[in-house]
């Protein structure tokens, strides 16, 4: 079938925003729709969706700020505070209603590179079949400067190295997602059709719903590429740190929040490509535990231990022949001593 053209090719940009106050936030917002102005294509429109935010004249300066912005901006308002996945959701089902067939998620301080909008249309014409398709990042200060990597934090310098490996193209990537890669996309590098966004909506988790998405994306059997050469900026303060790691009560707290929400997105993901007869319990289950080894590393490096070695010994209580053939000895010899404490 014939990709859509004119009105209906357009590409509807999700953008959740909240306001507490902080000056910066609406400055970066100013910044994140003049990176949309200046689209090399201009069939693009955004649907821009206040979390229900408290500060004051919130409502206001989106309402002026989208009339002032050359394309065609919706201001959308969510009833409750109910983080940007929900907020995110609104906006999906807008564009469905208003006829859009692709979404594409930028967060409300990152940039889409000039020409986002060109790529993406003319690789899901060219591919008819394809569902979902991933960018790069650059990271960016609160200036706009690039990042040195060796100033980037151990979180972001493993997402800068997982993003030089072989892309993830067609369908079921979901095992090698799970368990080689932490992420290979933050929303502001998502683009998908709109009717996978509706089927696969955010869950109401308010941290790392993003990678809980990605999985159940994945998992359910949809077709995946990489679009190359349109890098989104994706801003990284040089002072104040993590913002999601302080709102969620530092780093322990967030990476809690984070395994909890990242394995719900996965074993949703493995029962779906279960029920599809695209993988056996048995598959899901040592998916499972080499996401937990995984997963383990990941947050010992991020500076929470104590939940990384929680994660290894759930890895081998869940499937003692896989964490065996996927751990490495200092991680089996841990899990062992920590068996034998009393």
């Amino acid at each position: 079938m014939p990709f859509p053209t004119g009105r209906e090719a357009t590409v509807a940009f999700v953008v959740p925003y909240f306001d507490d106050g902080l000056a910066w936030r609406r400055e970066y917002l100013r910044l994140t729709l003049a990176s949309l102005e200046r689209q090399s294509d201009t069939s693009w429109c955004a649907y821009l969706v206040d979390d229900a935010s408290p500060a004051h004249g919130t409502r206001e300066f989106l309402d002026h700020l989208a009339a002032t912005v050359s394309g065609t901006v919706t201001v959308l308002h969510a009833q409750r505070n109910a983080g940007a996945g929900q907020a995110r959701n609104l906006a999906i089902e807008a564009a469905h209603r208003d006829g859009h067939p692709l979404v594409a998620y930028l967060d409300a301080d990152d940039l889409a590179h000039p020409n986002r909008v060109a790529a993406v249309r003319a690789l899901f014409a060219a591919e008819p079949e394809l569902d979902f398709a991933y960018n790069d990042i650059e990271f960016i200060d609160e200036r706009g400067r690039p990042w040195a990597r060796e100033g980037l934090l151990p979180g972001l310098r493993m997402l800068d190295e997982q993003q030089r490996l072989p892309k993830l193209r067609g369908r079921e990537r979901w095992i090698e997602q799970a368990v080689e890669r932490d992420n290979i996309a933050i929303p502001s590098a998502m683009n998908l059709r709109t009717e996978l966004a509706r089927r696969v909506p955010f869950p109401a988790k308010p941290f790392c719903e993003d990678v809980a998405t990605l999985f159940r994306y994945l998992g359910s059997g949809a077709a995946i590429d990489h679009v190359p050469g349109i890098p989104s900026g994706y801003r990284v303060p040089r002072e104040g740190g993590s913002a999601s790691r302080r709102q969620s009560g530092g780093v322990d707290a967030f990476n809690r929040m984070r395994c909890a929400n990242e394995r719900e997105g996965l074993e949703e993901a493995i029962a779906c490509a279960v029920s599809r007869g695209a993988a056996d319990e048995q598959t899901g289950r040592a998916v499972l535990c080499r996401y937990l080894i995984r997963i383990g590393r990941t947050v010992t490096a991020d500076g929470s231990p104590d939940l990384g070695r929680a994660q290894l010994r759930q890895a081998r209580d869940l499937d003692p022949k896989t964490f065996a053939e996927h751990a490495t000895a200092v991680e089996r010899a841990e899990t062992e001593a920590d068996r034998a404490a009393p």
